[in-house]
């Protein structure tokens, strides 16, 4: 009889584990959604505070250029500009409404502009202004000169340039002598607000040619030479948007920081900053592109720009410029002693034996 002890295998007794190798892909995905998210969270974060950064630096930009159109416009009234002064301070009071310095020489620029009599023609016969447009002479010969005068006179105080314009000038040619004084000073008051009139317009060269009409027959006020500086600034900017926007960009920064509220002189910056750093982007010469971005982002902000911006940040950071090292263990061009003889000998050939 065998006294054989039946042996009960041990792995009955130990517990089954599943394996553990089925739980790392889980856990590896885990930990890189993880991750992901926080590096989602992290540039977000980022984005958020570079906007709210930009916004800052976007007002007080803004708030430094209404302070300095104030300041210009005080000068203005105290060298008697008053339209130029009330001009910058209805561009302050239309973005901060509420300024008080700008509200308190409003008042003074419109009780400088009751206080100062405009250029009447010297003439004895008194001007009642018609309420509506006056008909325009019959081409022809003038029967009246005097008749004609009181009509271009009317024409004048009702602000009717186009139609006071070429009545002058078809009434000096006509009668070079008669009050030729007088017709001289209209002839300039309207070549100064007619030019005024354009130079804000769309037609600024023709205002600019009328201003300088103007100058020939008087000295023109320093508020209009300041606008016939401002309109040669924004010709030059404009003949070169879209062809050169480097040189736009010159001139437009000029204008912008002297009379912003001049055709919308920033708002052309802002356009040509943009396009000159998509120029850049484009060429891949991401650093100079990111600093016109952040330039541009001082006048405005949009989700298009930030966007540029930060593409170029990016990739800006990325480039690696080679350091240039200077060479060493030269021999300095001072030190070389000067040939002499000639320098240039040329090898002369050995004559074969025969």
């Amino acid at each position: 009889m065998s006294d054989a002890v039946p042996q009960v295998s041990e792995s009955r007794n130990q517990p089954s584990t599943p394996p553990k190798k089925k739980r790392r892909p889980m856990r590896v995905a885990g930990l890189l959604l993880i991750i992901f998210s926080v590096l989602v969270g992290w540039f977000l974060l980022i984005a958020f505070l570079g906007w709210q950064s930009g916004q800052r630096e976007l007002q007080n930009k803004q708030f430094a250029q209404l302070d300095r159109q104030v300041t210009l416009a005080e000068e203005n009234i105290a060298q008697g500009n008053y339209q130029l002064a009330l001009t910058r301070l209805e561009w302050v009071l239309e973005r901060d409404a509420n300024n008080a310095q700008a509200q308190t020489l409003r008042e003074q620029a419109f009780t400088g502009l009751g206080a100062t009599p405009e250029p009447t023609p010297v003439t004895a016969v008194t001007v009642t202004p018609a309420p509506t447009r006056l008909p325009t002479a019959t081409p022809g010969a003038i029967d009246s000169p005097s008749e004609e005068l009181l009509r271009i006179q009317r024409l004048v105080a009702t602000k009717f340039w186009e139609e006071a314009l070429p009545a002058l000038l078809a009434f000096q040619q006509q009668f070079p002598s008669f009050e030729r004084e007088e017709t001289d000073q209209l002839l300039y008051d309207v070549y100064l607000n007619y030019g005024l009139d354009l130079i804000e317009s769309e037609q600024v060269e023709l205002g600019m040619f009328y201003l300088s009409q103007a100058q020939q027959l008087g000295d023109l006020p320093q508020y209009v030479i300041d606008y016939q500086t401002w309109a040669e600034l924004y010709t030059q900017g404009i003949s070169f948007y879209g062809v050169n926007w480097e040189a736009s960009a010159y001139y437009f920064r000029d204008l912008c920081l002297a009379a912003p509220f001049y055709q919308s002189s920033c708002e052309q910056l802002f356009a040509v900053l943009v396009s000159l750093g998509d120029q850049y982007a484009f060429s891949q010469d991401w650093c100079p592109a990111e600093q016109l971005y952040i330039e541009a982002s001082s006048y405005e902000t949009t989700a298009t720009l930030t966007q540029k911006r930060i593409e170029a940040e990016e990739n800006c950071l990325l480039a690696t410029p080679t350091p240039s090292e200077p060479l060493t263990d030269t021999v300095p061009i001072s030190d070389t002693a000067p040939v002499e003889g000639s320098p240039f000998v040329l090898p002369t050939e050995t004559p074969a034996s025969p």
